[in-house]
């Protein structure tokens, strides 16, 4: 069985753990390495600091309204068949327009 992986972001705005979406759909990255590898990018160039142990990742400039937090979850299983209606395979969310 694959071993899929997810984002969970610290949300500024909710002060809770968050699994990452787009327009209600969870993003799915195909492994951790895809994953972890793409946390640097949601801080948009702000300086960051990485705990390798537990896959997380630290923004130091703090943001009101982007995530200063962030860890990849894996494995993580979605429990529906392709293709998928409540989630969304990273590539895809990220080659498409963005509102």
């Amino acid at each position: 069985m694959r071993a899929y992986a997810a984002v969970m972001v610290f949300s500024p705005i909710t002060r809770r753990w968050e699994l990452m979406s787009s327009g209600g759909r969870v993003i799915v990255f195909d492994t951790a390495e895809m994953a972890w590898n793409w946390l640097p990018l949601l801080g948009g160039g702000r300086t960051y600091s990485r705990h390798l142990p537990t896959l997380s990742i630290s923004f130091l400039e703090i943001s009101p309204t982007a995530p200063n937090r962030a860890r990849v979850v894996c494995p993580y299983r979605p429990d529906e068949p392709v293709p998928w209606k409540r989630h969304i395979i990273w590539s895809e969310w990220w080659n498409s327009p963005q509102p």
